[in-house]
């Protein structure tokens, strides 16, 4: 990837005067109405930053302003209406099949689950995300003042642990021992899950394509080591997301080649964006990315499927561009916020900018104009500074933070149960995930302000089919 991505190239790059660079395009199917302040000073893979400081921008509980006018496809008012859109009563009578095919398979002839008691055995476990005790059987104890009557009186103990233990999602037998995907034990769900998502809302103008992680310690070959991350160990998944946090698509990571042969000259990297990016060809979209999958060869694919990229890009990837670009040592001597910016042909935009340290922003959209101003704070001078911004920088600052907005949402009340079937625990975060997505499609529905912890104690509540959660919300 370094190889193909990397060094010198015969592309002829052309300096672009200041206030001559062009705008980011706005033909896009859906009109910008405002911008949603995420946090700046976003990290990229290899530690540069973007923008540091302007921390008062960061998501605080609320929901982001919607970009766009897209329409959504959800009938109904209610929590629950949003929730089982996404996570529909086929998925749940699915599993609730390969679950009792499980248990036969096992010798448990008379597990007889239902749809009903498998959506009281998921209100359980949303129940359980946000109010947290140590070990699970606590939640059934017998001592007074530990017993929670909101579960224990829904199920007994021993009928959890047995759904738990034999829930399913595939037919073991069916498997064909040459399928090379890593996660066919949990393929259906993810299908469905990636269907609902997309149909449910049309795509955001602006997007982002990032990494998210599932924590997992347990045993498995595809689990990863992200050192920088909250929680380092687990399994990766490639997720692009809106600005709001909404998660359209995503591909989990199964090594270099994906379980998908060959890879093209784009890279792994830039193979993901692509086959996440499949959906939205051709209407112009703006995708926003860091520096471990931004290249040049990338932006100029995603160009010919009419959708427009910017990110940060490493310095051994530029094809030439650093030879027209202004030397670090100059730009130095210039002070913090000293910029140059060169073009090609092709319309591609390498914008060098010198904030704390030197960044690199590539686009196909948008370059140095128009400019705005950065406060910085100089531990030489002990004041504020007032520095020269680009207009990608800003744009990129704005529109990157979908994925780890939705990482944010997911780790406030997240299912974090041990289990040392890996499938499981991918499971339970998607229902997170599912949760948190239908959240966001009730709140941009203009329906009555309701933060995501009373939304997910109104979706538990409605999982119950006896009326013994009636007085859920009251007790959150």
């Amino acid at each position: 990837e370094e190889d193909c991505a990397s060094g010198s190239s015969d592309e002829e790059w052309l300096p672009v005067q200041t206030g001559a660079s062009r705008e980011v395009g706005s033909s896009s199917g859906s009109e910008v109405e405002e911008s949603v302040n995420v946090a700046e000073g976003v990290e990229t893979e290899e530690g540069d930053e973007a923008d540091e400081g302007d921390e008062d921008n960061q998501f605080e509980g609320d929901l982001p302003p919607f970009l766009g006018r897209a329409r959504m496809n959800v009938e109904g008012a209610d929590p629950i209406d949003f929730f089982m859109h996404l996570f529909t009563q086929d998925m749940i009578n699915d599993i609730v099949h390969n679950t009792n095919l499980y248990a036969v398979q096992k010798g448990k002839d008379k597990l007889a689950l239902t749809s009903e008691e498998f959506k009281t055995f998921l209100g359980i476990n949303m129940v359980m995300s946000y109010v947290r005790y140590p070990r699970s059987r606590m939640y059934w104890s017998s001592e007074t003042g530990l017993r929670l009557e909101l579960i224990a009186d829904a199920m007994p103990v021993n009928r959890f642990e047995q759904i738990l233990r034999y829930m399913h999602f595939v037919d073991n037998y069916s498997l064909d021992p040459k399928n090379a995907d890593r996660f066919v034990k949990i393929r259906p769900v993810l299908d469905a899950l990636k269907e609902t998502f997309q149909s449910a809302l049309d795509p955001e103008e602006f997007q982002s394509v990032d990494e998210m992680m599932i924590p997992y310690k347990g045993r498995l070959s595809i689990k990863q080591y992200v050192p920088k991350k909250p929680k380092p160990w687990g399994i990766k998944v490639w997720v692009r997301a809106g600005s709001s946090g909404y998660m359209y698509n995503f591909e989990p990571y199964q090594g270099p080649a994906g379980g998908r042969g060959e890879i093209s000259q784009l890279g792994m990297a830039g193979d993901v964006v692509m086959r996440l990016c499949q959906d939205i060809q051709d209407k112009n979209h703006k995708v926003f990315f860091d520096n471990f999958f931004c290249t040049i060869p990338l932006l100029q694919a995603l160009e010919h499927q009419g959708i427009y990229g910017t990110g940060t890009c490493r310095s051994n990837r530029l094809h030439g561009a650093q030879k027209k670009l202004k030397k670090e040592k100059q730009m130095k001597q210039e002070g913090r916020g000293s910029v140059s910016v060169v073009t090609n042909a092709q319309n591609i935009t390498i914008t060098r900018w010198l904030d704390s340290s030197v960044i690199h922003m590539a686009s196909s959209c948008t370059g140095l104009s128009p400019t705005d101003v950065a406060q910085r704070w100089s531990k030489k001078e002990k004041r504020m500074l007032n520095i020269q911004r680009p207009f990608s920088v800003k744009l990129y600052n704005q529109h990157m933070g979908g994925v780890d907005l939705m990482d944010q949402c997911v780790a406030m009340y997240p299912h974090r149960r041990r289990n040392k079937r890996w499938y499981i625990r991918v499971f339970f975060h998607f229902l997170d995930v599912t949760t948190v997505n239908a959240w966001l499609l009730y709140r941009m529905s203009g329906n009555e302000a309701k933060d995501l912890l009373h939304f997910k104690a109104s979706i538990a509540r409605s999982q119950f089919h006896h009326n013994i959660l009636n007085d859920l919300c009251d007790c959150t």
